[in-house]
């Protein structure tokens, strides 16, 4: 018996010593944390100096109890008598209830059972309410813990490829935990923690289920939180157990401004997209905390071993964004692209000469502050042959469903169907979802079209193989052979000019202002596929442009050994080549200066808490064309908006120098025709003597017309009129 009592002690004392110690000291040890305040983001007048705030960090009261301590008191059903009601959001109940009644009169076998079906009144959803919270703070080993709510599209992939046990991901985005489900919360919460950025042993505890922080409201308003504290005051015993904290949120002050060039923090604090996203690690900063001892009551004593670690804030950046020149470009791209009913839209105002990104564009857009919105469903009534026509792609996780309001050309959106209830569909509020999210300008490829032809056009020029006043026939439609030894009509690839109109013999200069096809077939041949590949890469594409975002996407570009002679001839007027926004509008930069290729870049510089500041200057990248290349192709295109098929650009009392696009797509291999299956595109920099600024706008799929001319250069033409008075440029041209 000694024997066996010594093994014992030893055991204890000494092999899980630290075992012990820890339990002790989480007993006995009162843990305050110091959250960290997350860096702001930030924008910085060029005229005062002025700040503006793009993201900061706000707070908000909670309310949460800790079932422990209230079980134990049995005060439970009180607490939830008194402070349910000043909680309660009848709205969210009604919503919930009016679902509820609409499954059990689609399960009703009879109408004597659709006849009892009764909708509850508002006292009825009151009383269930404090009878869920009641349950809620007496549940010491919780069934459902709630860890992120609105998750993005990829988390949710990665979650669901880990296949964790007991971790779920409701049709809203929510992640949650069913503790009751989990054999080892240890093993979920090494495969999980990372991911949602929680500490490793703080997630394993919550993942125990161990009940000691129940979240009873979020976000209450000061008059509410006020009105709580007084009711507690009034009689602090019983209400032992519950607590009002602050907590940090996310904020953004000027709503949808630039929403996919910032991105947003999540529910874990995690950035995602934008600049949120890309740097998460310096924005975060390192939270800190207070341990002290407390006494066997619980106080805090006041002697005693006590440890402090202070929360290191995080880093502020600014950016190169201009506020007047981002509110004018997003407003002119909504317009457009609710104008010209295109699917969206993408402009990009940058400065040539520093390679600074002075305002980015997305439509549709999203406001940061309630990203979670672009989860929201809205119900739609459908007919049953439209129900019929529903198309159904792919298979088990993957399966999508779409809804086509009209096909050839497509327009479609996709709908999800109600498990629960028959003919029943929903479709994104917004109508695309979370890809709202997407900075298409950086992650999105197109095929160039006619806007390419200057990039060729100047190539061809820089080596003296054309020059602006060199002509040729543009006599009609040509045939080029895709085949080594063609034998049929199948093995021709037949070009011709976008409108079926043929001009002659001209110069390459009413090439371009006739954006014909035939013409810059003539200048890609005279360049041939490699030395026509070699500046292709030259001007940056086909690799990515370096701008501080993720998932940014180098275009493709195939190396010239592999075209064919049509491939050479169609990329000499944008097809055949896939191209992001950012890297399209930084090479046509190079033109507007003198030829001279600079890094794109939107970070201005960085504001370390330790005093330092990381300054952000332009970086030349290289010498893509002779300045005199440049002078003769911003010639050209200026003759292109004077001359030309970009007229509607024109802008009074000032010269642009500029080119219109107007880029097919495809479906199942085949080109498509007509409104609403091009990308319109325009582009065009100025003052021209002395450029300071490149615009580019992008429309996909516009209904109303299907030419860049007549969409995106009458967009850029007010953005233009815009910054020639915001720049108080001096017309040099007369009206």
């Amino acid at each position: 018996m000694f024997i066996a009592i010594s093994t014992r002690l030893f055991y204890l004392q000494i092999i899980k010593h630290n075992y012990y110690l820890q339990i002790a000291e989480e007993s006995h040890a009162g843990i305050t944390k110091l959250p960290a305040k997350r860096g702001e983001i930030l924008l910085q007048d060029p005229h005062s100096g002025a700040e503006y705030k793009l993201a900061t960090t706000t707070t908000y009261d909670l309310l949460y109890a800790d079932p422990v301590i209230i079980s134990k008191g049995g005060n439970a059903n009180f607490i939830a008598q008194t402070i349910g009601p000043l909680i309660f959001n009848l709205e969210k109940s009604r919503e919930q209830e009016t679902k509820r009644v609409k499954k059990l009169e689609y399960s009703a076998q009879t109408d004597e059972e659709k006849l009892k079906i009764q909708t509850k009144t508002d006292e009825e959803l009151l009383s269930d309410y404090i009878k869920e919270i009641t349950e809620q703070m007496d549940e010491y080993i919780r069934s459902e813990i709630l860890l992120l709510t609105a998750i993005d599209p990829e988390l949710e992939m990665t979650i669901k490829n880990l296949k964790l046990e007991g971790i779920k991901i409701d049709d809203e985005k929510n992640l949650y935990a069913y503790p009751k489900e989990i054999n080892s919360p240890s093993k979920i919460a090494k495969q999980l923690y990372e991911l949602i950025n929680f500490d490793k042993d703080s997630l394993t505890r919550i993942l125990e289920g161990k009940n000691h922080y129940s979240v009873l409201a979020r976000k209450l308003s000061t008059q509410k939180s006020e009105e709580i504290q007084n009711v507690i005051k009034e009689n602090s015993d019983k209400y032992n157990g519950l607590r009002i904290i602050k907590e940090h949120y996310r904020y953004y002050p000027e709503q949808e401004l630039a929403a996919q060039d910032l991105g947003y923090v999540n529910s874990a604090g995690i950035g995602q997209y934008g600049i949120e996203g890309r740097f998460n690690h310096l924005l975060v900063g390192k939270a800190g905390f207070i341990e002290s001892q407390k006494d066997a009551g619980g106080g805090i004593l006041t002697v005693g071993d006590s440890k402090v670690q202070i929360a290191q804030d995080g880093s502020d950046i600014t950016l190169t964004i201009d506020r007047a020149i981002q509110l004018e470009l997003e407003k002119q791209l909504s317009k457009a692209v609710k104008d010209y009913q295109a699917e969206s839209g993408q402009a990009i105002v940058m400065n040539p000469k520093t390679g600074e990104i002075l305002a980015l564009a997305n439509y549709p857009t999203f406001n940061p502050n309630t990203y979670g919105e672009a989860f929201n469903l809205k119900e739609i009534e459908f007919s049953q042959s439209e129900i019929d026509n529903l198309s159904i792609i792919g298979e088990g996780e993957d399966q999508k469903i779409y809804f086509y309001k009209q096909r050839n050309p497509d327009v479609r959106f996709e709908v999800f169907q109600d498990p629960e209830i028959p003919n029943t569909y929903y479709r994104y509020d917004n109508l695309v979802g979370p890809e709202v999210y997407k900075n298409k300008a950086i992650s999105d490829l197109y095929e160039p079209g006619s806007t390419f032809k200057v990039i060729v056009m100047s190539s061809a020029i820089d080596v003296a193989e054309v020059e602006p006043f060199s002509t040729h026939n543009c006599a009609g439609p040509i045939k080029v052979p895709k085949v080594a030894n063609p034998v049929s009509e199948n093995d021709y690839f037949t070009i011709k000019t976008y409108n079926n109109k043929y001009h002659g013999i001209e110069t390459m200069t009413e090439v371009l202002q006739n954006s014909c096809n035939i013409g810059m077939s003539y200048v890609a041949e005279k360049l041939g596929d490699s030395l026509f590949y070699n500046y292709i890469k030259k001007f940056g594409y086909g690799q990515k442009t370096g701008i501080e975002f993720d998932n940014e996407n180098t275009g493709q570009v195939e190396h010239y050994r592999y075209w064919d002679k049509s491939e050479l001839l169609t990329k000499g007027f944008g097809q055949g080549i896939s191209v992001t926004l950012m890297q399209h509008v930084t090479a046509i930069s190079a033109l507007a200066n003198h030829g001279t290729l600079m890094q794109p870049f939107i970070v201005k510089k960085i504001d370390y808490k330790n005093g330092r500041i990381e300054q952000f200057e332009p970086q030349i990248i290289s010498q893509v064309i002779t300045k005199e290349t440049a002078d003769k192709i911003t010639a050209m295109m200026i003759s292109v908006i004077e001359n030309g098929e970009g007229r509607r650009g024109q802008v009074n009392g000032h010269f642009i120098a500029g080119k219109t696009g107007t880029s097919q797509t495809y479906k199942n291999g085949n080109a498509l025709f007509g409104p609403g299956t091009t990308i319109a595109s325009f582009v065009a920099f100025a003052p021209v003597d002395n450029p300071e600024f490149v615009v580019m706008i992008k429309l996909d799929r516009p209904m109303v017309s299907e030419w860049g001319s007549s969409t995106a250069a009458v967009a850029a033409e007010k953005v233009f009129e815009f910054l020639f008075k915001y720049y108080n440029v001096p017309p040099d041209k007369k009206s």
